[in-house]
């Protein structure tokens, strides 16, 4: 047994686990619905989840877990379920901040778990450092993807990457869904590369409806050749390239499903090039059902962390083509099989690609029935498992590291 520094009470790694899972805010991105899917997973195999989660943004929309079968636990007293922290939320707020950790400490005192498990940027500084204040036995973060680069200018990207280094040092198991994640983790300090386990995301089968319906649902003719976009409208997802596919092609229709603060720019855009044959649909809580109805989807993001979008697509026997880019590369080419294009071929490399799978049904046949064998590496199951084997494994290896560099009281 292993001595518990927030008691005397032994932690037997042995014993029913019980994680704390902090989330930065419950949105339809896929951290959220990764945690869900977690949730279910672990409950089935003896593992108590306290998840919690902060405030949506404006304009968001919220996913929540009660709407999943994740039950509200109540702050006195937390059991498995579901907490909502109001004082978490995106952005620099050093007052919010403070009462985030304030009161996520509370919670760690209340539920007193073997894990606290953060993802993704302020979630894993605020949780993390009231892990490490409450000297919980492991602490561990997921990269779901970074944000030190491409999101903020040169000062405050390296800010991030000195306080992600600082919490690496301090965090005793670091996840990364992809290679590419680590592997860019890595070249930019946060820890080193021998660190990081690489772990596919949990993505939870969807209940894909027929290609009929779901094009019926859509609005879509039987013979209409359509693909689609999903992610958040965002500059990293450069949408914008998915507009000029369609633009190139009077053939084809598209459809993005997601919303974000470009959604305006990018239908004004899409209505004036490409003549009512793209629509921007906003976020949908059924997306991944309604994959069936598309011909293809296209990730012509900058980079990914590991798009849940491409394994939901492999799910529904929907090829998918992307530019060969880290996040992109590895769900493609390595977790499954898709079409990935080189950068410089731009939008004409992505619609040479979408031609392909129209005029080459062999290898569309092809590289759907290669693509499946992701489905069953991110079965929520298998991920939950090895979570769990993780969790217990950095338990037998001994009290938790010397923190480094303080705790904030």
């Amino acid at each position: 047994m292993i001595a518990s520094p927030m008691s005397s009470e032994p932690v037997d790694p042995g014993a029913p686990l019980r994680v704390l899972r902090v989330l930065t805010r419950p949105n339809l991105g896929g951290p959220t619905r990764q945690a869900i899917a977690l949730w279910h997973s672990h409950r089935a195999q003896g593992v108590e989840t306290l998840l919690v989660a902060g405030a949506v943004g404006e304009g968001e929309v919220k996913l929540s877990p009660d709407d999943h079968g994740v039950p509200r636990a109540t702050g006195e007293r937390p059991a498995a379920g579901w907490l909502e922290l109001p004082e978490l939320s995106r952005g620099v707020d050093p007052l919010r901040d403070v009462r985030a950790q304030r009161r996520l400490r509370r919670l760690v005192r209340a539920f007193r778990p073997h894990v606290v498990h953060t993802h993704t940027s302020k979630a894993g500084a605020v949780g993390r450092r009231a892990a490490f204040a409450e000297a919980t036995p492991v602490v561990a973060h997921t990269f779901h993807g970074h944000v030190l680069n491409d999101y903020f200018g040169a000062l405050p990207s390296m800010l991030l990457r000195r306080l992600e280094r600082r919490l690496a040092q301090r965090t005793d198991v670091l996840f990364a869904v992809s290679d590419s994640c680590a592997d860019e983790l890595a070249a930019r300090g946060v820890a080193p590369r021998e660190r990081f386990c690489v772990l596919p995301p949990a993505v939870a089968p969807a209940r894909a409806l027929t290609r009929g319906v779901a094009r019926s649902k859509l609005g879509l003719g039987e013979t209409a050749w359509v693909a689609a976009a999903v992610g958040r409208l965002v500059p990293i997802k450069r949408l914008d390239h998915f507009v000029e596919v369609v633009a190139r092609e009077p053939a084809l229709c598209g459809d993005v499903l997601g919303d974000g603060p470009l959604r305006a720019a990018l239908a004004a855009h899409g209505a004036g090039a490409c003549g009512g044959r793209l629509r921007v649909l906003g976020a949908r809580p059924d997306a991944a059902s309604l994959l069936t109805a598309y011909d293809a989807v296209v990730l012509p993001s900058v980079r990914e962390g590991c798009p849940l979008v491409a394994v939901e697509a492999f799910a529904a026997g929907v090829p998918v083509v992307g530019y060969d880019v880290p996040g992109v590369r590895d769900a493609l080419g390595a977790l499954g099989r898709g079409l990935l294009v080189p950068v410089a071929d731009g939008p004409g490399g992505l619609l040479a690609a979408v031609r392909r799978l129209r005029d080459e049904p062999g290898l569309r046949a092809e590289l759907i029935e290669a693509a499946g064998v992701a489905v069953p590496r991110c079965c929520p199951d298998a991920v939950g498992a090895a979570l769990a084997t993780a969790y217990r494994d950095a338990m037998r290896a001994g009290p938790p590291r010397a923190r480094i560099g303080g705790v904030e009281p």
